[in-house]
């Protein structure tokens, strides 16, 4: 059996909010080789690192891999930020629609070091009417294809 641990955006007391914090879990933890970790785009972009840009997302997944490893990254939960980075406000925003923005999304799933076949997760606003939008939104980015601006449904 293994356990993920999700980031944090830095509210509170909580652990999470940064990739040192892994370090010490893992070291604490007798069976750590069982521990995994889920990434919240939003999270770790209110937490402080910095997912705008393709320069910004390399140096981001290198200290990840640094101080978590890529190797225990077991899914990715795709949120746009609705604050800004550093801010510990968790609010998310449709994919393209916040802060990260779009080409921060393309560099990050484009990105050849993440595992192959890695699970992404979207917990955006108005799931009812805006997943499907977002994840359709997301493969676009992905296969670098440009695509459209998404709008508000109202």
């Amino acid at each position: 059996m293994q356990v993920a641990l999700e980031t944090t955006a830095g509210q509170g007391t909580g652990l999470g909010a940064t990739f040192d914090h892994f370090g010490q879990i893992f070291a604490a933890v007798e069976e750590d080789h069982r521990l995994r970790v889920c990434m919240d785009t939003c999270h770790i972009f209110v937490a402080g690192y910095d997912l705008c840009t393709p320069d910004a997302v390399q140096a981001t997944l290198t200290l990840f891999d640094e101080k978590v490893g890529l190797k225990r990254l077991c899914c990715l939960h795709a949120n746009d930020a609705l604050k800004g980075l550093g801010s510990r406000v968790d609010r998310h925003a449709h994919i393209g629609r916040g802060c990260i923005g779009k080409d921060g999304f393309a560099a990050l799933l484009s990105d050849p070091r993440l595992p192959e076949g890695l699970p992404v997760i979207v917990e955006t606003p108005e799931s009812e009417t805006m997943h499907r939008i977002n994840m359709w939104y997301l493969r676009q980015l992905a296969s670098q294809q440009s695509p459209p601006v998404i709008v508000p449904v109202e």
